[in-house]
Parts: C-alpha cells; structure tokens; sequence
C-alpha cells in the first residue's frame, strides 16, 4: 500500500493591490512545510497587502490555518492586510472555530467580512 500524499498547488499571481497567492487541493500537515515556504516569501519579500484565493482549497486542517494566521499576524503587525478569497465552507468553518482575531478579511461572492 502506498501512503496518500496530499496535492496542495501553490501559485502567485500579481493582482491590482499586490500579490495573490493562489491555493488549490488540499491543505495538511503534509503540505504545511510548502504553505509555509510560500507565504514567507510574501512576508520577507514585504507584501503590504497580501490575497489568497482559496476558491480551489477544498481542505484545510488546523497546522495549515495555523500557518497563515501566523503569516497574517505578521503582516498586519507590518500595517498590512491579509485577504482570503471564496473559502469553501469547510475552510470557513475551521476559520470560524480558530478565529482570527480580526487579522484577516474574507471576501466571499456576496461581499467582505473581517474575521
């Protein structure tokens, strides 16, 4: 039996605001190691304003969140903002269950709310 290994896809597109960092498949503790990678190339490389769009993350667990709330807190500690695109209701509950403490703005199809 081979072991499952979890598809997160990572990509960074230049959006009107800055930087979006597009996730997509599933987001584990497999996968935190990259998730992490590629959110600190965002906060080292000083993104003031940072999107991900998470329209495509059909899953993601607790270290995953973790992990961008980190990157959030240190971006809006830098005056910045962090906003997640179209979280798929799982990610929206998890996001609900963690809280946020304010740092992050979602933007679902029907407007923004801050979490």
């Amino acid at each position: 039996m081979g072991v499952a290994v979890s598809a997160l896809e990572v990509s960074v597109a230049t959006g009107t605001s800055g930087p979006v960092l597009v996730l997509a498949g599933e987001a584990d503790v497999t996968s935190v190691a990259r998730l992490d990678e590629a959110l600190t190339a965002q906060v080292s490389g000083q993104a003031v304003r940072l999107t991900i769009d998470v329209t495509d993350l059909r899953y993601a667990d607790s270290a995953s969140l973790r992990t961008l709330l980190m990157a959030a807190a240190k971006i809006t500690g830098q005056d910045g903002t962090v906003t997640l695109l179209n979280p798929q209701p799982p990610v929206a509950r998890l996001l609900d269950l963690l809280g946020t403490g304010g740092m992050i703005t979602v933007e679902k199809a029907g407007g923004a709310e801050r979490r």
